[in-house]
């Protein structure tokens, strides 16, 4: 209000407004007469007006008070009907803390409304070369070496917001402040699976892709409040994270081609800290809208550091350091945030379209540590065994601890069909016996080797005759072959029920 009072060429004359009311901002202009002006007026808007409404002095409370209760940034009256301007305009305006300016007879509505059009268009040039100015002074600084959390700092400290870049697995690339797990679980869940981005999570952050391509391996901007305007900063932002990022991409597939172009055998490391960690893909969704190369890219993102490459069995392998249990863990953690966009997911026909009523992509991991006196090839198999052993697990996301210091650690290491197929040929005559006669021997083998070969608990916990109890064993070692009594035998049978029980279908 201030600006238009002060233009020359309007010729403006102030009849009320202090400094308060005169540093109204506006939001836009309009003319109006109507009797009732509510529904041609929005908050923020500068009236013009002839006085046209104005029959008695009675009227001019009445109107100005229904501009006022519009929430109107100032109002502009002409001359042209009464001469002037009545008493009764001004000392409504006064009442109801609305700035009054008056417009010469000589400087039409029309004027006006040209002049503020120009101004407002003039301003918006000066922001655009502004931010033009301000995008070119950012980008010569992430060009410079900046650190981009130094950048996105500076940004949200002008802004007044909180500001993070994060992957699809959680990792925070840069924030203002600590953020918490559970926050970074919502945001990769509203980053996943939303309709579309910008969205909101349950925590009232907005969150927005940064540059183009899939979900999965893509960077995250995060601001809160989300109820911030994103679009006056958030392309500062994001153009800064996109370099970043693309930055972050070329160097590691850089070093993707040059290991897999130049591959070596893996180092033995005397400090047996070394990780190995395997993964594939379910063998039905080998060819998917997401592969090896999306899923590299995930590993590196859980795994900061680690080294990758791909064999020749075209499974994906990992050396990482540290510890067998918090490798698992964080991958856990991070890849398991994957899960629903990876539940969306359908593998592709041979024409390229998705298959209807597929469940989703299942991706498979092995965990091994190097163990002493072992050398990294055999924490790198013993890692893809339980990788293959996992393949069977319906999780979008299954990973598997290479656990072999007990013998049914050794033995979940195995494949999963492997497994099954042991367990078929040593108590497949104990289900087609069951299967033809109801004599349940596999529950009651299942309850005697539970109550450690005790005949008389495996009686009193089936509530049955400890001589039915000593019958139905018999019957087992015969169709088996197999005798309770050998210390062999009982491990293969013991094997063999924890095989089927693990893959027993749910009722």
């Amino acid at each position: 209000m201030r600006d238009i009072l002060a233009a020359p060429q309007l010729r403006m004359r102030l009849l009320h407004g202090d400094t308060r009311e005169l540093d109204r901002p506006v939001a836009r202009v309009c003319a109006t007469d109507m009797p009732d002006p509510r529904p041609f007026v929005t908050e923020g808007a500068l009236v013009c007006t002839g006085l046209v409404w104005r029959q008695a002095a009675a009227d001019s409370d009445r109107y100005i008070g229904m501009l006022a209760e519009a929430g109107i940034a100032g109002l502009i009256a002409g001359q042209a009907l009464h001469g002037h301007i009545p008493d009764d305009v001004i000392a409504a305006c006064e009442r109801h803390g609305l700035p009054l300016l008056s417009a010469p007879q000589s400087v039409p509505f029309s004027r006006i409304i040209e002049y503020l059009a120009e101004q407002a268009a003039e301003l918006r040039w000066r922001r655009v070369q502004s931010r033009v100015d301000h995008q070119r002074r950012l980008l010569a600084a992430v060009a410079g070496g900046s650190d981009i959390g130094d950048l996105i700092a500076d940004i949200a400290l002008e802004q007044e917001i909180a500001a993070w870049v994060v992957t699809a697995t959680g990792r925070v690339i840069a924030g203002t402040a600590p953020i918490s797990e559970d926050d970074l679980d919502r945001i990769v869940a509203t980053a996943l699976t939303a309709p579309r981005l910008p969205a909101v999570t349950t925590g009232a952050m907005r969150v927005l892709q940064v540059g183009a391509g899939d979900r999965i391996t893509a960077w995250y901007l995060v601001i809160r409040p989300a109820a911030a305007e994103p679009e006056v900063f958030a392309a500062d932002l994001a153009a800064i994270a996109e370099l970043y990022r693309q930055r972050s991409m070329d160097r590691l597939h850089l070093d993707w081609e040059l290991i897999d172009r130049f591959p070596t055998a893996p180092a033995d490391r005397p400090d047996t800290r070394a990780v190995a960690v395997v993964c594939e893909l379910h063998p039905a969704e080998t060819r998917t809208v997401i592969g090896l190369p999306e899923v590299r890219a995930a590993l590196h993102d859980a795994l900061p550091g680690v080294t990758t490459s791909v064999d020749r069995e075209g499974r994906l392998v990992a050396i990482a350091e540290g510890t067998q249990d918090d490798t698992a863990e964080v991958l856990r953690r991070r890849l398991g945030r994957l899960a629903p966009a990876l539940r969306a997911l359908r593998p592709i026909d041979s024409d390229g379209g998705g298959e209807p009523g597929t469940r989703g992509v299942r991706i498979a991991f092995g965990v091994s540590a190097q163990q002493r006196d072992e050398s990294l090839s055999g924490a790198i198999a013993a890692a893809a065994a339980a990788a293959t052993a996992a393949r069977d697990d319906d999780a979008p996301v299954s990973i598997r601890i290479a656990d072999i210091d007990t013998a049914v650690g050794l033995f979940t290491a195995v494949p999963g069909g492997l497994q099954r197929r042991f367990a078929e040929r040593v108590l497949g005559p104990v289900l087609d016996y069951d299967r033809r006669t109801g004599a349940d021997l596999l529950q009651t083998l299942e309850v005697f080797l539970g109550c450690e070969g005790s005949w008389r608990q495996a009686a009193d916990r089936m509530h049955l005759h400890l001589n039915t109890v000593r019958y139905r064993i018999g019957r087992i070692e015969e169709l088996t072959g197999r005798d309770l009594g050998h210390l062999d035998d009982r491990l293969d049978l013991y094997l063999a029920m924890r095989t089927l029980t693990a893959h027993a279908t749910p009722a």
